[in-house]
């Protein structure tokens, strides 16, 4: 019987077990997906010590001959040098060392480039601390160029935002959801119950949909977001003082008693230039739980949703909403029906998948 084949995952940060933020969601989800469909996995995440220490190690077994498949990367929303505390070491050159070691082995790199605020002129901070960040991010963006890295995208259109052209390489990889969450729909009552997983503020504005909610009769939201992002929007947002409305604090682990009482999920965003490419982590575990998802028209998300009919695309003004959400209360049926389209969304949009779509990009073998 052969060996499982290898394949090599890295973070400049390390693996949380149950994590809040979409952000380290997805990594953690990716590196179970590669155990899922066969491959032994070579972790070389972690902090600084951590990943020097796995470096060496790497470096050991290469020179004694170890091919693994491919390296696979998740990035950090921050340059790779920020990822971590500083208080845990600093090491400029680690992650584009690892990289350079796997090229020197023709071991094909692929990294996840996670999202590109800092090529958004609307979204960028200011001061000293953000021009420094903006510059590691361009030597980051640099480095994965000289490695020749694959660059895996939330979507097509954030290639153009971060300036990839003919001479890269990349794709899309959109987030996905896990297998063997779907729960039925509740049964049917005189309130309209959904929820929403997600920031508060920024580009999460959700404008439109609070004034429709607040409009609307017998409609009820369960709001997930972190304490600070509440409380900082609860003083500046009488709307979300409304009884119509109960927020959670929850990790992922902790959702599944919200969405079996949820008959609908929202995603019902300002569109702005972030929309455009952004592809939420939380829209694919909407559908990973059955729930059809109203969505914005003129985002990525809503292109998504558009096309296979798991939900409901509808422009960013407070009339539309709230007829929408006047409809969808006064006729379940039409939710039930979403949610068959939801299901099967679901089904194809798993991590696994995700991760046979790495492999096969980064060997041209399909597993």
């Amino acid at each position: 019987m052969s060996e499982r084949p290898r394949m090599i995952f890295h973070a400049p940060y390390p693996m949380e077990p149950n994590p809040i933020a979409a952000s380290r969601l997805r990594p953690l989800r990716m590196r179970r997906a590669f155990e899922e469909i066969g491959y032994e996995v070579i972790d070389v995440s972690g902090t600084v010590t951590q990943r020097r220490a796995a470096l060496r190690s790497l470096r050991r077994s290469l020179a004694g001959g170890e091919r693994p498949d491919f390296l696979y990367s998740e990035n950090s929303t921050q340059p790779n040098l920020l990822a971590t505390s500083i208080r845990t070491g600093v090491a400029p050159l680690l992650d584009y060392s690892i990289m350079r070691l796997a090229r020197r082995h023709r071991i094909p790199v692929g990294v996840f480039y996670r999202d590109a605020y800092w090529r958004v002129p609307a979204l960028r901070g200011r001061g000293a601390y953000r021009r420094c960040s903006d510059a590691l991010q361009r030597v980051d963006l640099a480095g994965y160029r000289r490695n020749g890295v694959h660059f895996f995208l939330p979507s097509e259109p954030m290639s153009a935002l971060v300036g990839l052209g003919a001479n890269d390489s990349f794709s899309a990889l959109p987030p996905a959801g896990d297998p063997g969450r779907l729960l039925p729909l509740p049964p049917v009552g005189e309130e309209l119950r959904l929820i929403y997983v997600g920031g508060l503020g920024g580009h999460y504005d959700l404008d439109s949909f609070l004034t429709a909610l607040s409009a609307t009769p017998s409609v009820r939201l369960d709001l997930v977001t972190r304490p600070q992002q509440w409380e900082r929007a609860l003083a500046g947002d009488a709307r979300l003082r409304s009884p119509a409305i109960t927020a959670h604090h929850l990790s992922a682990g902790e959702l599944a008693p919200l969405y079996a009482s949820a008959r609908a999920a929202v995603l019902l965003v300002t569109p702005a230039e972030y929309w455009d490419i952004a592809v939420p982590v939380k829209l694919f575990e909407y559908l990973s739980y059955g729930r059809p998802v109203m969505v914005t028209r003129g985002t990525e998300a809503g292109r998504i949703i558009g096309a296979n009919g798991a939900g409901w695309v509808v422009d960013d003004d407070p009339r539309a909403i709230g007829d929408l959400l006047a409809r969808l209360r006064d006729h379940p049926e039409e939710i039930a029906e979403r949610a068959e389209a939801a299901r099967r969304a679901a089904s194809q949009n798993t991590w696994a998948e995700r991760a046979r779509a790495v492999a096969e990009a980064l060997t041209g073998e399909s597993r």
